[in-house]
């Protein structure tokens, strides 16, 4: 994605350079005709004014009245055509800037939506969107005044080239002076798309998380966070609004000295001889159409900079060149069955020291790994770097001996089903949300994931079935639910590594003996690393690490470890008697 917006820009007119062309030859044709038909609507003025009512007065004005009449309709039909080309293309270029931004934003790695609030990205693609189609709009609007310029410049230098130098120079100083203003209204823009970024972000921050609000009983806090930023955009909106104000001002005034000044200039040219009455009508009527076109394209010029200004600012944030890329020539994984190797890896978040310093580890096709450890020594890492969520500073990690930094990220996360404990489920119906797990999957293959886990039963007992919406996140589903359509949704993708992250952690026990049974057939011929602090789970793993600070300090089988006494014996003592929940 081109990261600064003029480039941006040119990449979507290019798409459509063909229309854009086919528009442009329509509006020169149409104007020309159309400014020169009012000469002879001149004529007939002078003709009128000179002339009294007669019997050849007919004869005198119907050669001047129909030309007029003939070349302003034709003149008027051309200028429809541009007009029904841009709306049979701009809705199709509306869809494909969206299409393309989505693309790009989920090119980014996880730690970019952990930088950037989301309600933040998705109001800088509407800016972004809105403001190509805006400005495709504005140039639209600009080439028909420039065509216009440039033709009522011709035809008032046809009429005497006083008239030409007079709209060179006057244009020159018009074009400066818009220039020079447009540069402020675009700083004052950019602030102002910046301001109501962050609201519409913190906005959205605080409706997604409602349930914390009413909670911790922090209406009034969030009340007052909101104010603190709206007071910010509403200060840049006073600023450029009245700097607006200024300009409407200071533009009615140039063009009013500017009318003046042309009409005064015309007279000495007609007490001159330098034009007649037919050129002093008709160089008037020329320039008090281009005078308010100068007016209009300031205007449209400032509108540019004002959108340019927050296109600006929707890129800096979207146009990240992401952290990870799929490397060029990077293959397609693809594993019926999956070892893992980590191979001296090393790893530190940014700005951390080293949490992974050379730690190596073979995990064998089909072998089931349980992590166990404290908070921040180092197992959602684990998992989060074999999902390729970061890159490893130093060593590597492969699968099946293929170093992940060599296949392609759709092919990875394709060969991993991850079970979460925080589980996100679509505002979409129960059946699509297990779907996600193979779109292509029929509903027979959905039912059945769901009755392996157990999910059926309570989906049925919805009045809408399996077409129940379940609301923002799974909100209407309690956490047991909404784990076991995760398992349905892991057991529809079939992957060969299954990474449980307390996947049963919101099961009531009875529910856990269930699923467990169902979970145990899922993992047959399946590489499964296990996430739990309920360590009973982990008896049936073929063998469990145990982190400290970035290390594995233990490993073993469940009963090898209890039999060690060490760290892994005490945390299960400490469960076993009461302690730990």
């Amino acid at each position: 994605m081109p990261k600064k917006p003029l480039p941006f820009i040119l990449h979507y007119m290019a798409l459509y350079k063909k229309q854009f062309c086919a528009m442009a030859i329509f509006l020169i044709i149409g104007q020309t005709m159309g400014k020169v038909s009012e000469y002879y609507m001149a004529e007939v003025v002078a003709t009128v004014v000179s002339e009294p009512a007669g019997q050849g007065f007919w004869q005198n004005i119907q050669g001047s009245l129909s030309i007029f009449i003939l070349m302003m309709g034709l003149s008027k039909l051309l200028e429809w055509f541009p007009l029904s080309i841009s709306a049979k293309f701009y809705p199709k270029l509306r869809t494909l800037v969206v299409k393309d931004c989505f693309e790009y934003v989920n090119r980014q790695p996880i730690a970019y939506f952990h930088e950037e609030m989301s309600g933040n990205i998705a109001n800088k693609v509407s800016l972004l969107t809105n403001g190509l189609m805006e400005i495709l709009n504005t140039l639209q609007n600009g080439a028909y005044t420039l065509f216009m310029l440039i033709i009522i410049t011709v035809l008032l230098c046809l009429q005497s080239w006083y008239f030409g130098f007079f709209i060179s120079i006057w244009i020159f100083v018009a074009v400066i002076y818009s220039m020079f203003l447009g540069k402020t209204r675009a700083v004052l823009a950019k602030e102002t798309g910046k301001q109501k970024s962050l609201v519409s972000g913190m906005l959205v921050d605080s409706i997604s998380n409602y349930s914390e609000i009413k909670s911790f009983a922090n209406f009034s806090f969030e009340k007052i966070n909101l104010l603190t930023y709206a007071r910010k955009l509403r200060r840049a909106e006073t600023s450029e609004l009245s700097f607006r104000a200024r300009l409407n001002c200071w533009h009615s005034l140039f063009m009013a000295i500017s009318v003046f000044g042309f009409i005064l200039f015309s007279l000495w040219c007609l007490s001159e001889n330098i034009i007649n009455a037919t050129g002093f009508i008709y160089v008037n009527t020329l320039f008090t159409s281009i005078s308010g076109m100068i007016f209009h394209t300031t205007w449209l010029y400032n509108n540019i900079s004002s959108t340019y200004g927050q296109m600006n600012s929707a890129l800096e944030t979207l146009a990240v060149e992401p952290a990870i890329k799929d490397k060029k020539g990077a293959v397609v994984l693809k594993a019926k069955k999956a070892g893992i190797c980590f191979d001296n890896v090393g790893f530190a978040y940014n700005g951390k020291k080293m949490l992974f310093d050379g730690l190596s580890l073979d995990i064998r096709p089909g072998e089931k790994i349980g992590l166990v450890g404290a908070s921040g020594s180092g197992k959602s890492t684990f998992i989060k770097l074999l999902s390729r969520y970061f890159d490893v500073n130093q060593g590597a990690i492969k699968i099946n001996g293929c170093d992940l930094r060599d296949v392609t990220q759709e092919s990875l996360h394709q060969n991993i089903a991850v079970i979460p404990q925080d589980i996100s489920l679509f505002n979409r119906s129960l059946y699509d949300n297990i779907r996600y797990g193979r779109t292509n999957a029929g509903r027979d293959d959905i039912e059945k994931a769901s009755k392996q886990a157990f999910a059926d039963e309570f989906i049925k007992g919805f009045p809408d079935g399996y077409q129940t919406i379940v609301g923002e996140r799974g909100v209407i589903l309690s956490g047991g639910e909404r784990q076991r359509i995760a398992i349905a949704r892991a057991i529809l993708k079939n992957a060969p590594i299954l990474v449980f992250d307390e996947a049963t952690s919101a099961l009531d026990s009875q529910s856990e003996v269930q699923i467990q049974k169902s979970l145990k057939k899922l993992m047959k011929d399946k590489t499964v690393i296990a996430i739990a602090h309920r360590l009973s789970t982990l008896r049936e793993m073929d063998r469990i690490l145990v982190f400290d600070d970035g290390k594995i300090i233990e490993e073993g089988s469940h009963l090898s470890l209890l039999r060690k006494k060490g760290v892994y014996a005490k945390l299960y003592k400490m469960q076993a008697d009461g302690f730990v929940k």
